[in-house]
């Protein structure tokens, strides 16, 4: 498996550019020094990491983690929201940047940012209530996420947390005052899975080494270091514009979790079924169950196995798929017949799944060529093949069904991944299959009619019950 993308997750940042942004890969420095980014209150710091080569202990981080709130707090009501720069169209990210580096001193902060770690984001005085962790009561837990997964994903706008954030870094651990916590995550950098292998195994390392009475040293003299920033009045209306946006899209979010417990992947394995074909059919058959049709699904597949590979896209609305869910609607089919088409649309599933990580997909190849005909284009004023002229290829490149399998440890718990449906008119739907369990997190605009997340969260465990009936016994 190829690991660039861990090499880059602490590595890389995302600048805005006028027409197509940049990833910058940082350089490492001569003299021994890191540093984390640390947002509060809207105000930007930094909390030093390592000095001159050497960790600092985890009571210097402490001492600058408490020095940071101490000082956010008495500088609250006198801060211009410099989170918003990055929260919507990136040309408008571009020219502010443009704008904010004619300043000196805002040249030496930006450079302070580009080079860090990662971010954290300390959301303080937050009062929502995200119930409580250890709940046995499945609806109660599915309240609990959706209000940790909006507080993550959006921060609640910009009123509340929304803009407490540096969306251009990669990674951004959120805490908030009530413990409510979890990454953001800057999607061009890595994927979803290579960034929760390494938080797991943070998590890990901080389970066993915590207590440990050797890492509470003295506290040296560290101090964070509060960033200064300039702007002019055409910058601060970018950043109000950045912020309508923002708050836009967020109001436009709308989340749901179905936690289904009634089984897992360890009876879908005794089924002899490959549980993320069994998911990706669930999908198909809920989507079946909420409209009536199929629409062009994406899931992402992993090409790791090649260098700098990432992923290629597993199309699960098959022809077997449509036969399948088609039978398992109708009332007059036999349970023979569904299940001998359920057979068939599993293998073509795991058929089209062998061939996407083997590199013999489809739409990588198919991007390519369009991208570079767009290029050529611009440069010699060559026609683009008709091809991608055609309407049915703008369709069969929009995917109303976004998903993607993110499975966590069985020892890591209580947690999820989501992310927003990438058309007005569709779902993103990740999934985390446990041996006991799924959890679904579908999302989809709120204001669009002609998605129904309710049903579509119903229809998933609907669909969930009618395969297992189906495959028992």
């Amino acid at each position: 498996m190829c690991m660039e993308q861990y090499d880059r997750v602490l590595s890389c940042y995302r600048e805005p550019g006028v027409g197509e942004d940049t990833q910058i890969r940082k350089q490492k420095t001569n003299d021994g020094n890191e540093h984390v980014l640390v947002m509060c209150r809207n105000q930007t710091f930094i909390l030093h990491t390592r000095i001159n080569g050497a960790l600092v202990s985890y009571a210097d981080v402490e001492h600058q983690l408490t020095k940071i709130e101490e000082i956010s707090k008495i500088n609250q009501n006198n801060t211009t929201k410099i989170g918003a720069s990055g929260v919507g169209p990136r040309d408008d990210a571009a020219l502010f940047w443009q704008d904010m580096l004619t300043v000196e001193q805002n040249c030496k902060s930006y450079e302070w940012v580009k080079s860090a770690l990662f971010v954290v984001c300390l959301d303080m005085e937050d009062n929502l209530d995200y119930g409580k962790n250890d709940t046995l009561d499945i609806a109660a837990k599915e309240k609990e996420f959706i209000a940790r997964g909006y507080s993550t994903l959006t921060g609640h706008g910009s009123s509340k947390f929304g803009l407490n954030r540096w969306y251009d870094a990669t990674i951004q651990l959120v805490v908030s005052s009530s413990g409510a916590n979890g990454l953001c995550i800057e999607h061009s950098t890595a994927e979803g899975i290579v960034i929760i292998n390494m938080a797991e195994s943070a998590i890990r390392y901080a389970q066993k080494y915590f207590k440990s009475k050797m890492v509470w040293n003295d506290v040296r003299n560290v101090h964070p270091k509060s960033l200064t920033w300039h702007f002019s009045e055409n910058s601060r209306n970018i950043l109000k514009k950045q912020a309508e946006v923002f708050d836009e899209l967020a109001k436009e979010m709308e989340l749901e979790v179905l936690i289904f417990d009634e089984f897992g992947k360890d009876s879908i394995k005794k089924w002899g079924v490959s549980p993320d074909g069994f998911i990706q059919l669930i999908m198909q058959l809920a989507h079946y169950k909420t409209h009536g049709h199929l629409v062009s699904t994406y899931e992402s597949a992993s090409v790791r196995r090649f260098g700098a590979g990432r992923v290629d896209n597993i199309r699960a609305n098959t022809q077997e798929a449509l036969e399948w869910v088609t039978a398992m609607t109708c009332k007059k089919e036999t349970k023979e017949r569904k299940l001998e088409l359920f057979k068939k649309a599993a293998l073509k599933q795991v058929k089209v799944t062998l061939e996407n990580i083997s590199g013999y997909g489809i739409d990588n190849h198919l991007c390519a060529l369009f991208c570079l005909a767009r290029e050529r284009e611009e440069v010699t004023g060559e026609e683009i093949p008709s091809l991608f002229m055609d309407p049915l290829w703008a369709e069969v490149m929009r995917f109303p069904l976004s998903t993607s399998q993110v499975t966590t440890s069985t020892d890591i718990t209580d947690c999820y991944l989501t992310y927003g449906a990438v058309v007005r008119d569709g779902y993103g739907c990740p999934y985390n299959i446990q041996p006991d369990r799924v959890i679904f997190a579908p999302t989809a605009f709120r204001s669009d009619r002609r998605t129904d997340l309710t049903h579509f969260k119903k229809s998933l465990g609907d669909a969930m019950r009618d395969v297992k009936a189906l495959l028992s016994n």
